[in-house]
């Protein structure tokens, strides 16, 4: 275990996960301002547990990208029925499976070159609420040691909960479970991904096989919360990689929890800001999260900025609101109208999703939009349509 060098900083950032990152990006675009990025991990020293898909135009926005965090390009989702007919959709814009691991030394990296001091294999274990009318927090790490920072930004994760006694959203409500594997031995169209849906694979949920190189995959299965312990998910994995892949060899399993609500509160207070998956940044239909994780990290980094030129209550509860505001316009409101409709989306009937898909298979590839597929199928299977879009 390291300490931080000093005993205060201007800001601390807690969690070098692609938020915490993409706000130190952001911060150190101020001169001469002390920072400190801490996290109980190193986080690219082991596979990063993720699915590693990204829509361009997110990523793009988000941050400035380089092409060796790049693994491959997507240019077409397949989505397989339960009865095994499937629709194919080639997106305008595209994704990326990208190198997450890559990406997450690449910019800790760039920050240390810039000045942020980067303390791994510590952990945070509090924060206080604010001290004095400066409006600074105390971070508490392993032996009482205490930090005094002027602005914190909260990265550390769904289930950190700092700050449970205040005002602010602190922990998901839904909380989905996930399992995946990386595989090898498996022939798959090299710049598509699946994904499956039904009640005998993922009841809730949807199982995804992304490429991840040649003849490599990462194959995984998200459940539902209304199926949480009534399937065992290691049950589903397995049933599905006999059936649809029975010849894939395993290489690495993963497990965890994906915060898929998102809860529409306060995500910051004078002198803290959380972001990324501490402010359940995540889509709730599609479960991504790198690209708002990145986002969200970015407007953290510029208000923590101008929280720094104050100490007036005033004005910092007025940057809170406009962080919240800018957040919410980039993608907070949608994520919230998507949260309250979810359930409905994905409880399509197994008949519904058979029997859309054998309608829109009848569209040529070249011809398939996403205006095409509401027009041919709105009226039928709503909802079928909406899951789709937003797994697609």
């Amino acid at each position: 275990m390291s300490l931080p060098s000093q005993d205060s900083y201007d800001i601390v950032i807690i969690g070098a996960g692609p938020a915490g990152l993409s706000a130190g990006l952001h911060v150190v675009r101020e001169k001469g301002i002390s920072v400190l990025l801490i996290d109980k991990t190193e986080p690219w020293k082991n596979p990063v547990p993720c699915a590693e898909g990204v829509g361009k135009l997110g990523f793009e926005e988000a941050v400035p990208v380089k092409k060796e965090w790049i693994r491959q390009e997507i240019l077409k989702a397949r989505f397989h029925a339960p009865d095994s007919n499937t629709v194919a959709y080639v997106d305008n814009f595209g994704g990326y499976i990208i190198d997450r691991a890559r990406m997450q030394s690449d910019i800790a990296t760039e920050l240390s070159e810039k000045g942020v001091e980067c303390v791994f294999g510590t952990r945070v274990t509090r924060i206080s609420e604010p001290q004095n009318c400066t409006f600074s927090r105390v971070i508490t790490l392993p032996d009482n040691k205490k930090i005094t920072a002027r602005v914190i930004i909260d990265a550390s994760g769904p289930t950190s909960c700092f700050c449970k006694t205040e005002k602010i959203t602190w922990k998901p409500e839904d909380l989905e479970p996930a399992l995946f594997v990386h595989v090898e031995n498996i022939s798959i169209e090299p710049n598509t991904i699946h994904i499956y849906a039904g009640s005998q694979v993922a009841p809730g949920g949807y199982a995804w096989v992304f490429p991840r190189g040649e003849n490599a995959a990462n194959i995984g299965i998200v459940l539902g919360k209304k199926s949480r312990g009534t399937h065992t998910l290691s049950d589903l994995l397995s049933n599905f990689l006999s059936t649809q892949y029975p010849d894939v060899h395993v290489i690495r399993r993963f497990a965890g929890p994906i915060p898929c609500n998102f809860k529409k509160g306060a995500i910051s207070l004078p002198g803290l800001l959380k972001t990324g998956d501490a402010a359940s940044t995540i889509n709730p239909i599609s479960r991504a999260g790198i690209s708002e994780a990145l986002l969200s990290g970015g407007l953290a980094g510029d208000h923590a900025l101008k929280m720094l030129k104050t100490s007036n209550l005033r004005n910092l509860k007025k940057i809170c609101k406009s962080y919240e505001h800018e957040w919410n316009i980039r993608r907070g409101n949608r994520h919230n109208k998507l949260a309250r409709v979810k359930n409905s989306m994905l409880s399509v009937p197994d008949e519904d999703y058979n029997h859309g898909a054998a309608l829109l298979s009848k569209i040529p590839l070249e011809k398939m939009t996403m205006s095409k597929i509401f027009k041919a199928s709105l009226g039928r299977f709503p909802r079928l349509v909406w899951a789709l879009r937003h797994l697609m």
